[in-house]
């Protein structure tokens, strides 16, 4: 699953898994189903660092396809995963597990 991925934060754990999205108000460490995934390779975004709540609400979601959204403005815009955790890391978020490919220096 190309879009599978788990975001922690205040408000708890999600993991993210294709069309499912489970979720719990618990920190990944007491969410077995999240901490296997991650353990087993799934991105992980850890927002808890994350000051700017209303930039993060205003985030567009992830496709769940791996699609693009041809217009990625107004409610209901998508953007890939990659685009999303680009776009979540500049407000501060941790990545684990990042799925983006590695820039050479």
């Amino acid at each position: 699953m190309p879009n599978a991925h788990v975001i922690c934060g205040e408000g708890g754990t999600f993991l993210h898994l294709g069309w499912t999205t489970v979720s719990t108000f618990a920190p990944i460490e007491r969410f077995p189903l999240a901490a296997l995934a991650v353990a087993r390779g799934t991105p992980f975004i850890d927002i808890r660092p994350v000051a700017d709540g209303i930039a993060f609400a205003n985030l567009p979601r992830v496709t769940r396809d791996g699609s693009v959204d041809p217009d990625p403005c107004g409610s209901g815009r998508s953007v890939s995963l990659t685009t999303y955790i680009d776009m979540v890391e500049a407000l501060g978020a941790r990545i684990a597990n990042d799925p983006r490919p590695r820039q050479s220096t």
